[in-house]
């Protein structure tokens, strides 16, 4: 609807005719219209290098000026007259490149000379002025009370209301409009001033490439726009080259540079035949435009634009400044929201538990309808949220596709296709993860937002013949064409994701904190088992075997044999559990090697679980491997264990068999048993520790799951080997030791 240029009675395509690539729907987002090789045909452009020579003019600047020097030439007496000179010979000497402009009476007309650098070449404008224009400073002082009267509305609405009002009558345009972009780049007419008889478009939605990317930054760089006649044809610069840099000459800032000719196809579908177009910006960003049209030609004089302009970015100013307040009263708000959250949890043993109690801060924070929170997969979903599962599939979708640490989407059935069905009715989702290694994540949904919008004639681009040929065309209607959008939620606002990195930020502290807290609980747990409970077990171990010698009734040795067994079951529980603290704080197993008679060693470790379990057959072979510098307590561990692991897992009745040899600088010990071949998927991660497959055995009911993986540590800490294999219905664990000189300990 708003994208500049000129062209209904005859439109020339200035790109075509140079040798370039015609331009169409096509291809128009990446037209070059900062370099159209011509301008409009209300004024001529004169290009002269720093030494003052022309080197470019448009092909009716002899017919509008007068006599010209020829190309590489200087301007002399023959040439404009006295007061164009001097005022172009100032600006080729003004270093800043400032744009400049002033009124001249030249023999054919009065002009406005506008005057700007361009990459090293002064251009020259010579815009003609209207008879009947009134002086600069009778716009200046309409604008001046125009801008007091917009200073005073309360709202960004109002404002925009009042501001298409003034412009208007600065302007005289049939029609003026506010428009202002959306998050989507689309645009909305939110302000009108337009007269009677014209249709109106206020509330109408134009697609973002309505208006392409390299317009948007024109708009930042020239925030003033003229197409003073539509239809008339276009003047070609000759030549279209700066001289300095052998590229085509760069008319960004021009007055009088010409349009493309798709939006010259499209004004003319609208049946207008002038525009004017005034950027709001804010920041670097292009907020929204005022978007003038009239439905005959219409040369607006450079003071009354210049005079638009000046109100133009006074209303920006005000835009900003009213905006920003109420960023600040929205960022207020969530504060309070997020320190009543970051309360809640704070020094509460169970984060997921603590939101899940009070949610209702936690919603409020995102205007959202649900939510929800997850910490080492224990979640819990208030409000309008999917079920736990739908959580804890979208848990793993953020993980599989790495999507940082924010997350946010206003369409899940769009961006995650695969989960909509486990999200349900769910449109919008703003997840944070506040805790990596246990999969700490909070989320908040939001429902559909059922959307009616009246565009401005279909968005859909539709191939059709135009006056440039067989292309894609504009769009020829501007019939309102209303849709509902559906499958949508309201977007997240940067305020809001704001407010979450933030939130993010807090929940990490409060759970590293809370691990903290639960890792000195760990230490002295820990502590009491390692000191307070080892003394008295074993002086209850000691008083169980006092019982079996003396007592020699088969009550009292039952007894006593239940005692024991008690105790050493509960003796190598505190004695795994300290190990697994000492790995998983990272300090180690803490290996002492030591001369060890490996074979006297193996021979007492067997000869000590024959006694206990004597219904348990062993078969030993081993070889006299010498001394050998090992942790005899760590790999006394080690063999114990294996072999506890073939009671609790071989067929009854079979032998377990150790077979302990050295070969060279290696010691091998290997332990096997009866018994079926464990599943690949579960030999994958048979020596990590916490094993679901630990769980359910009923020969090792009371077993964590510990024992393999602490004696694949002590063998690491050995800098050994220990792998399983399984064949013929032989489970066997091998272990390989690398021999070091007992010298050298």
């Amino acid at each position: 609807m708003l994208r500049q240029a000129s062209g209904k009675k005859r439109m020339s395509n200035p790109y075509h005719a140079s040798g370039r690539r015609p331009v169409d729907l096509s291809n128009c987002d990446q037209e070059p219209i900062h370099i159209p090789g011509s301008i409009q045909n209300h004024g001529a452009l004169l290009g002269f290098t720093p030494d003052g020579k022309l080197v470019v003019r448009s092909a009716n600047a002899t017919t509008l000026l007068g006599p010209l020097p020829e190309p590489g030439q200087p301007l002399d007496e023959r040439h404009l007259d006295v007061s164009a000179r001097a005022l172009i010979s100032a600006a080729l000497a003004d270093k800043n490149g400032y744009v400049d402009a002033h009124l001249l009476a030249l023999p054919a007309g009065a002009f406005d000379l506008v005057t700007h650098q361009s990459e090293g070449v002064l251009i020259a404008e010579f815009e003609r002025r209207p008879l009947q224009a009134a002086a600069l400073d009778t716009f200046a002082l309409a604008a001046h009370q125009a801008i007091q009267r917009i200073q005073r509305q309360q709202g960004v609405q109002d404002m925009l209301a009042l501001a298409v009002g003034e412009i208007a009558r600065l302007t005289g345009f049939d029609r003026v409009m506010a428009y202002r972009f959306r998050h989507d780049d689309s645009g909305e007419v939110v302000a009108e001033h337009r007269r009677p008889e014209l249709e109106p478009f206020l509330g109408q939605r134009y697609p973002a490439s309505d208006i392409p990317a390299q317009a948007r930054r024109l708009y930042v760089i020239n925030p003033i726009r003229l197409i003073a006649d539509v239809g008339a044809p276009t003047v070609a610069l000759e030549p279209d080259r700066n001289p300095l840099t052998g590229r085509s000459l760069d008319l960004s800032h021009s007055s009088l540079r010409s349009v493309s000719p798709v939006h010259i196809e499209y004004l003319s579908n609208m049946g207008v035949a002038a525009s004017m177009s005034l950027s709001i910006v804010i920041g670097d960003r292009l907020w929204g435009l005022i978007a003038c049209h009239h439905m005959q030609a219409h040369l607006v004089p450079h003071a009354v634009r210049m005079s638009c302009q000046l109100l133009a970015q006074f209303l920006s100013a005000l835009v900003e400044r009213n905006l920003n307040g109420e960023r600040a009263r929205e960022l207020e708000r969530s504060n309070a929201l997020r320190r009543q959250v970051v309360a809640q949890v704070t020094d509460r043993e169970d984060i997921v538990l603590a939101l899940g109690a009070e949610h209702e801060a936690f919603l409020g924070l995102m205007n959202s309808h649900g939510g929800a929170i997850s910490l080492d997969r224990k979640t819990q979903v208030f409000g309008k949220g999917p079920s736990r599962e739908g959580v804890n599939a979208l848990i793993n979708w953020l993980n599989e596709h790495e999507s940082g640490d924010i997350f946010s989407s206003s369409s899940v059935g769009a961006d995650l296709p695969d989960l909509k069905a486990v999200l349900g009715e769910l449109c919008g989702v703003l997840a944070i993860r506040f805790y990596r290694e246990q999969n700490g994540y909070a989320f908040w949904f939001r429902n559909e937002q059922v959307e009616d919008v009246s565009w401005g004639g279909n968005p859909e681009k539709k191939y059709s013949i135009g006056p440039l040929g067989p292309r894609l065309t504009p769009r020829g209607s501007f019939a309102v064409w209303k849709e509902t959008v559906r499958g949508k939620s309201l977007p997240w606002k940067t305020t809001e994701l704001e407010t979450a990195s933030q939130l993010r930020l807090d929940l990490q502290e409060v759970a590293l904190s809370n691990e903290n807290m639960l890792k000195r609980a760990r230490e002295t747990l820990l502590a009491t088992l390692g000191h307070d409970l080892r003394d008295p077990l074993q002086a209850i171990m000691m008083a169980a075997r006092m019982i079996e010698l003396r007592d020699h009734s088969s009550s009292s040795s039952n007894l006593g044999k239940r005692i024991s067994s008690s105790s050493s079951r509960m003796h190598r529980l505190i004695s795994q559990v300290l190990d697994i603290s000492r790995l998983q704080s990272g300090m180690g197993l803490d290996i002492q090697r030591r001369p060890v008679d490996v074979r006297k060693m193996v021979t007492e470790i067997v000869n000590e679980a024959r006694i206990a379990y004597p219904d348990n057959e062993i078969l030993l072979e081993t070889e006299d491997c010498g001394e050998i510098a090992l942790d005899a307590d760590r790999i006394s561990q080690v063999i114990s264990n294996l072999l506890s692991n073939t009671r609790h897992h071989g067929e009854f009745g079979k032998p377990a068999t150790l077979i302990v040899f050295r070969r060279g600088d290696v010691l091998n010990i290997a332990v096997s048993n009866h018994g079926a071949p464990i599943p690949e998927a579960v030999r994958e991660h048979i020596f990590k520790p916490y094993k679901r497959e630990a769980l359910g055995n009923h020969r090792n009911a009371r077993g964590l799951g510990l024992g393999l993986y602490i004696v694949s540590e002590i063998v690491i800490g050995h800098e050994g080997q220990i792998r399983v294999e399984c064949e013929n219905h032989i489970v066997s664990f091998t272990v390989t030791l690398p021999v070091r000189p007992v010298a050298s300990v």
